[in-house]
């Protein structure tokens, strides 16, 4: 049912409904962590620290979502500064290597996700392929 599949999608993904208020609701609602992933820009960055996210994950998703949108390593400095010790952030993209991560690190993200890869090494070559 490709149809039912891209619709449920297009649901659950591409709400252009979405606004800071409901991120502000969400966060009235639970004590758990609220982690906020997509973030390129110092002033999103601020917003969202202002309405209550513990952590912000700096990516461009692959560039998937916005098409000629800056690197997410580009964009981690200015965020960094914008949240200035306020939440926890997270780098995600553009990663190619070990010296990738250790470059976010010195930058000042507390931590890089790895994305796929470990995915994608599990389905070629079981665990092994996923330590690899």
């Amino acid at each position: 049912m490709p149809r039912a599949a891209v619709e449920l999608f297009l649901e659950s993904y591409s709400r252009p409904t979405i606004t800071w208020d409901d991120l502000a609701w969400l966060r009235e609602r639970t004590r758990l962590p609220i982690v906020l992933k997509g973030v390129l820009h110092p002033d999103d960055a601020r917003r969202a620290v202002d309405h209550g996210v513990d952590g912000i994950v700096v990516s461009n998703h692959g560039g998937r979502q916005v098409d000629g949108a800056i690197g997410s390593m580009q964009a981690l400095p200015a965020v960094l500064q914008a949240v200035g010790g306020r939440a926890t952030v997270l780098l995600d993209r553009g990663i190619r290597g070990g010296a990738d991560v250790f470059k976010a690190l010195h930058v000042g993200a507390e931590a890089v996700l790895v994305g796929r890869a470990w995915a994608y090494g599990l389905a070629v070559a079981g665990s092994p392929g996923c330590a690899r």
